[in-house]
């Protein structure tokens, strides 16, 4: 697929691609430089972080468990700091 970079240096990512990604407004993508080649990912969120991390550790989930609260929990700022 072929688009052009607009006046501020804008790339529209067309629709299919939005969809099999799901990317929506407000996605974060992360752009690399390969050669002469620009890659572009979408970040993962730190739920899909987590899971990746554990996918790889070989562990498998045998409940449901919340990541944002563990997330949060994880990165809470003590009282009085």
């Amino acid at each position: 697929m072929k688009r052009r970079l607009g006046p501020k240096g804008q790339v529209v990512v067309p629709k299919e691609i939005r969809e099999k990604l799901g990317l929506t407004e407000g996605s974060t993508l992360t752009f690399e430089i390969s050669g002469d080649t620009i890659l572009v990912r979408p970040e993962p969120s730190p739920e899909e972080i987590v899971e990746r991390f554990l996918s790889v550790k070989g562990k498998k989930l045998r409940r449901l468990v919340d990541w944002r609260s563990v997330l949060d929990e994880e990165y809470k700022v003590p009282a009085g700091r």
